[in-house]
């Protein structure tokens, strides 16, 4: 099984045990599996961590397509599923970054609006969210797209704060049983596990600093799938 939490890692670990070019390769020679594509996908902590990525990645096309303002709960606005399944089919990435959350701790909803779970129906909300996340991962399997998910951090109101953690972690149940997955956290690449990321947070307490999306952006690009 191929997912596993990526933690800022130093290179000779990233390398144990994993089918990528040498750690310390000066890229010399043609590498069948150098990255070249990693598309950007979900909220709009995905959007600043995607600018972020364009910067740190040489000679890799970054393709940002996230949706400030979406999440899985609402499909009558914006259906990460189906955009994700026309992704696949149309132009696969080689490694898919996808990071949402932070506009999901509401009631889901249907593509035409009915009501599925209400927030106090904690079964049946987390039942039909983790079907939502399944299909999103389950649309690259079979392309060779690498999908990487990223976790949000906790914020500052607990409302919003707590339900991205526990996004996450249906995230990583749902990721476990999928090789063609690997999970990473924001809230440990920016070393604040599960407290509220005060040191990266902005006034809206919601969003992440500059400095912390690259500080994150930076993490990831140096580990795998992408490197």
């Amino acid at each position: 099984m191929r997912t596993r939490l990526l933690p800022t890692l130093l290179c000779s670990a990233l390398c144990a045990g994993v089918v990528l070019p040498a750690c310390g390769d000066d890229g010399g020679g043609q590498d069948a599996s150098r990255v070249e594509k990693v598309t950007v996908a979900g909220d709009s902590i995905s959007v600043g961590l995607g600018a972020m990525l364009r910067e740190v990645l040489d000679d890799v096309e970054v393709p940002v397509i996230g949706e400030p303002g979406t999440g899985l709960a609402r499909p009558d606005g914006f259906d990460w599923p189906t955009r994700l399944e026309r992704l696949a089919a149309e132009f696969p990435p080689d490694v898919l970054v996808f990071s949402l959350g932070s506009n999901d701790a509401q009631p889901l909803v249907a593509p035409d609006g009915a009501a599925v779970a209400s927030l106090e129906d904690d079964a049946a909300w987390e039942q039909q969210y983790r079907r939502r996340l399944a299909r999103s991962f389950d649309a690259f399997e079979g392309t060779g797209t690498t999908v990487l998910w990223v976790g949000h951090v906790r914020t500052r109101e607990d409302h919003v704060g707590l339900r991205n953690r526990r996004v996450h972690r249906l995230a990583v149940d749902e990721a476990a049983s999928r090789d063609w997955v690997v999970v990473a956290d924001l809230a440990e690449l920016l070393g604040s596990g599960e407290t509220v990321a005060e040191d990266c947070l902005v006034a809206d307490g919601l969003h992440l600093s500059v400095e912390c999306l690259e500080r994150a952006a930076q993490a990831l690009a140096a580990s795998s799938p992408i490197s």
